[in-house]
């Protein structure tokens, strides 16, 4: 099995090894830079984490690898077990740009929600940057916090997203400068938990509250399909105008059918108080993506949009993982907004959707691909179906609208095609039965990846057109439809023959189909093979500063005068 065999052209990857979850991204206005951080275990296709690894991007859509910020601690340390997600938070003090890259620092495994919880396994840890990103320095006073709120009864207690939340401040009449710091936890016995801290300085921290404490194995909602897990993970706080959202990560129970047991959820809600303290009550509610993206993080672009990053795991059998020695990928960025309609009273019920009677509107969280991502395409663009049924790539994008429906149509896009037919995966939008498949019984005939199908409802409001958008990259599929669905699913065809595409839509009438089609995105990783010696001399470097003891910029210490 070939290193390049599967690996994507178009998407953010780390240059070698296994790499997880998305745990860094921030935009550098002196630098006119994006800084992506990600989970890293270098050497190695196995899961673990020893490392954050690092790039840089001025478009958000080409890369460039830097040396890794951070990796394990010495051996009695705090964090010499491992490096787990957080974020990055920049602020201006006394004039000049500090980066606080916050994150659990491990010092006991394993650490898992059905195991014994290990004490002193997790804290919360910082380190800074006061050059842009170039070089990172630990805090002389790591960790932040030791100690989870419900100690030998915790599940998990890692993953600290900090951000401020305006809305939050307004409520509780706190500072309107206020960080807030998440960290995505659970209960044994009870069930998964928010806890929320406070701070003014960034380095202080103030248990605040548990924001969201729900019961393992209780639905969402009284409606809903979706019911809580053991633990949360990877959980993040936003608000568009004045509703409040959390992105969270939710570990399900053993007896899970999905990919790794893992999904994860955007909550909408509303803060009240209970005996004094900030709870969050949910409203409703919706999947981020219905295939194997998860690890949702956040940050926003240079022009204040809200963009979201996700890991696309590999479904690959572990003899393809292994021979290919690296395993994981991220998603495209996708951009969060908000989509209201008049009130349907067809789809009113479903969870995803607020319902205002008083102005006669419902809104949901949209979710679609940055418009960043639109930088990728080529100039070899199709725009008829025929043309279409002709191509030959693993590497195109299709943006689609379908007119005049009249409910039952099912409409299949085959992608990654053998020239017989005998190896192809579809993409099946069905409008009557409300679902949106990747089918993989037939995505490799040697039996490479997984063949269970990844698959989300979907409905259409009335009268609403089908408008599709798909992205293929190698073993990479990535689907939307309509602002509001998002699908990523992961395929290993065998033969190399597997380049083809083609269509079935029925007896639908193809005039009332608006397609385009581009083909060959550029590489994401221009520079890599010059790059790639940063990379191991930055690994070597970070071994060399193991031993240091390493303290805070001066700057950092004066902290409490963020802007």
């Amino acid at each position: 099995m070939s290193f390049t065999r599967f690996r994507p052209t178009s998407h953010f990857i780390a240059p070698h090894s296994w790499s997880n979850d998305p745990c860094g991204a921030v935009y550098v206005p002196e630098t006119q830079e994006y800084i992506f951080c990600y989970q890293w275990n270098p050497g190695t296709h196995e899961g673990g984490n020893c490392a954050w690894g690092m790039a840089k991007s001025k478009d958000l859509v080409t890369w460039e690898d830097c040396t890794p910020p951070i990796r394990n601690g010495i051996t009695t340390s705090y964090d010499s077990l491992g490096v787990f997600s957080g974020s990055i938070v920049s602020r201006l003090i006394d004039g000049k740009r500090v980066l606080f890259l916050f994150y659990t620092s491990v010092a006991a495994l394993p650490i898992h929600w059905s195991k014994e919880y290990l004490e002193g396994c997790e804290s919360q840890s910082v380190a800074f940057s006061t050059d842009f990103g170039r070089s990172w320095h630990r805090y002389e006073s790591n960790p932040l916090l030791s100690n989870p709120p419900k100690k030998e009864l915790t599940t998990g207690w890692r993953d600290p997203f900090v951000s401020r939340w305006p809305n939050l401040s307004k409520f509780l009449g706190a500072e309107k400068n206020t960080d807030y710091m998440i960290i995505a936890s659970g209960e044994k016995q009870r069930g998964p938990h928010l806890h929320l801290y406070s701070s003014n300085n960034l380095l202080d921290w103030d248990f605040l509250s548990t924001i969201l404490d729900v019961q393992a194995g209780c639905p969402v909602s009284p409606t809903s399909a979706f019911k809580w897990g053991k633990n949360f993970e990877c959980a993040s706080f936003f608000s568009i105008g004045e509703r409040n959202y959390i992105a969270v990560g939710i570990e399900e129970d053993v007896d899970s059918k999905r990919h790794n047991g893992h999904c994860t959820l955007w909550l909408s809600g509303n803060f009240v108080l209970e005996n004094g303290k900030p709870k969050f009550k949910v409203t409703s509610h919706g999947i981020i993506d219905a295939g194997i993206l998860y690890a949702i993080h956040l940050f926003r672009d240079a022009e204040d949009r809200l963009l979201q990053l996700g890991w696309a795991d590999e479904a690959a059998k572990p003899g393809v993982v292994k021979d290919q020695e690296w395993a994981g990928c991220l998603g495209h960025p996708r951009e969060f907004f908000e989509i209201s309609r008049p009130i349907s009273q067809a789809v009113a019920n479903q969870d995803i959707w607020n319902v205002d009677h008083q102005t006669g509107t419902m809104t949901t969280l949209g979710i679609r691909p940055a418009p960043q991502v639109s930088r990728l395409r080529s100039n070899k663009k199709i725009t008829s179906l025929r043309e279409f049924s002709r191509l030959r790539s693993d590497n195109f994008e299709v943006k689609a609208t379908f007119k005049n429906l009249n409910g039952s149509e099912k409409f299949i896009f085959n992608v990654r095609q053998s020239p017989s037919y005998e190896e192809v995966t579809k993409i099946c939008f069905d409008v009557w039965e409300g679902h949106i498949t990747v089918d993989r019984r037939n995505s490799s005939l040697q039996n490479l990846g997984m063949v269970s199908a990844d698959a989300g409802d979907f409905r259409l409001l009335p009268g609403e057109e089908l408008r599709i958008h798909f992205f293929v990259d190698n073993s990479v599929i990535e689907v939307f439809a309509n602002d509001r669905f998002a699908l990523t699913s992961r395929i290993y065809p065998s033969l190399a023959s597997s380049v083809g595409a083609s269509y079935y839509f029925g007896g639908f009438d193809s005039e009332n189909v608006a397609f385009h089609c581009w083909e060959g995105h550029k590489n994401a990783w221009p520079l890599r093979t010059e790059q790639s010696e940063i990379v191991v001399n930055g690994i070597v470097a970070l071994e060399e500063q193991k031993d240091r003891v390493v303290v805070h910029e001066e700057v950092v210490a004066r902290a409490a005068v963020c802007a």
